[in-house]
């Protein structure tokens, strides 16, 4: 027997299919198809903060660059420093390594964030099948790369 996928809650071989528990022959399913179901309101919320965390990057940027312009500006009007060392450099040098520090590790968060509700799809993906001349949902996910995981290999176990 030949396993074509298989993960905590999916099974694919060349003799079956198992989902949550529930197991079908492979010789039973006479039709298999897949489909587009409307998002669910987990799916839009996923969607929604893919949006806002995009515009909060963008605003974030903008808010760090008007910042640092203002403060540039106010510092080479007082034309204090400390140390020797000007007032403004030493705000930059700090800015840069606060930058360094917390704001790229935020950043990466942010961007795998927006990466993985792309790779996730704005739907909900169902697998039907033909059992006994009924109709029947084998499974129903709003993943779109697991469902394509698992939709490829249960064509290569029925052989097409």
């Amino acid at each position: 027997m030949i396993t074509y996928y298989r993960d905590p809650t999916v099974l694919v071989t060349s003799a079956y299919v198992q989902v949550e528990g529930r197991a079908w022959r492979l010789s039973e399913l006479e039709y298999v198809w897949h489909r587009e179901a409307p998002p669910t309101w987990r799916v839009r919320g996923r969607t929604a903060s893919r949006g806002l965390l995009n515009t909060a990057m963008i605003l974030v940027g903008i808010l760090g660059f008007v910042l640092l312009i203002a403060f540039l500006a106010a510092g080479y009007t007082e034309a204090t420093s400390v140390g020797g060392v000007p007032r403004s450099t030493l705000l930059l040098l700090a800015v840069v390594l606060i930058l360094i520090g917390v704001g790229v590790p935020v950043w990466e968060w942010a961007l795998h964030r927006v990466d993985e509700s792309y790779d996730k799809g704005d739907a909900i993906y169902e697998i039907w099948a033909q059992v006994d001349g009924r109709s029947v949902l084998v499974l129903r996910l709003a993943d779109l790369t697991r469902f394509g995981q698992i939709y490829r290999a249960l064509e290569r176990a029925l052989g097409g």
